[in-house]
């Protein structure tokens, strides 16, 4: 592995899980002000149920989802806690009458993963953003999450790295102004770093423990899915 290599890997990675969340939140937060909503705990609230039929097919409502359910538990609970309320229509199982925002949460607690996830399956109602660039994000995202080796050449280097720059400059300049300029400042800042040994090292142990906390989702994720099955059977920046 050749230190050049391995440095392309380093920056893209910043770019990735540093520079792609802080747009992508920007992009959250002005899309739920444009909606009405004076917060995303005001927001999370008026819209539980519709977040809910990601997370699972069922509910008091009695509308059964098609297709998979894209939200795992673990990130429902980054958003949302559970309340002592019994179902308003008497439901007795699992529902979004039983859980409110969690006060104060804003869109900092949002991962890459889950900013593509609630950009593509929340906020797409509204045609001012462009959801092949959410995708563009979430595939390069993937490609690099889960290389076998930590490296990349200079072609695909320069190819995931302009595809993901020319996304996020159109999703930053949909937003505002200001954002769009803190973005390209920060791209920028990134293509002249130069990679430290002990910065790729960090880098690698933070691409580990998302490997690792992604695997955790899964096994959360786990129990939902034989909830489904039973039923159907049954019927780093800084500013």
């Amino acid at each position: 592995m050749s230190d050049v290599d391995e440095a392309r890997y380093g920056r893209m990675s910043l770019l990735l899980l540093n520079v792609c969340p802080f747009t992508l939140r920007h992009v959250i937060n002005d899309y739920y002000v444009k909606h009405g909503s004076t917060s995303l705990q005001d927001f999370l609230d008026k819209n539980k149920h519709d977040i809910y039929h990601i997370l699972n097919r069922r509910c008091c409502c009695r509308i059964i989802q098609s297709g998979v359910t894209p939200l795992n538990r673990s990130q429902w609970d980054r958003l949302f806690i559970k309340n002592s309320s019994s179902c308003r229509k008497g439901y007795t199982g699992d529902c979004p009458c039983q859980y409110d925002a969690k006060p104060g949460v804003t869109s900092d607690v949002m991962d890459i993963t889950l900013c593509c996830l609630f950009i593509k399956n929340i906020c797409s109602r509204h045609a001012g953003i462009n959801m092949l660039h959410i995708e563009t994000i979430r595939t390069i995202r993937n490609h690099i999450i889960h290389a076998e080796t930590a490296q990349l050449d200079v072609l695909t280097y320069n190819g995931y790295w302009n595809q993901v720059k020319t996304a996020l400059l159109d999703l930053a300049n949909y937003v505002s102004p200001t954002v769009h300029t803190d973005t390209l400042r920060f791209i920028q800042d990134l293509e002249t770093r130069v990679m430290n040994v002990g910065e790729l090292g960090e880098i690698r142990k933070g691409i580990v423990d998302e490997k690792r906390v992604k695997v955790l989702e899964k096994v959360c994720l786990i129990p939902q899915i034989q909830n489904n099955l039973v039923y159907i059977n049954s019927s780093f920046l800084k500013s």
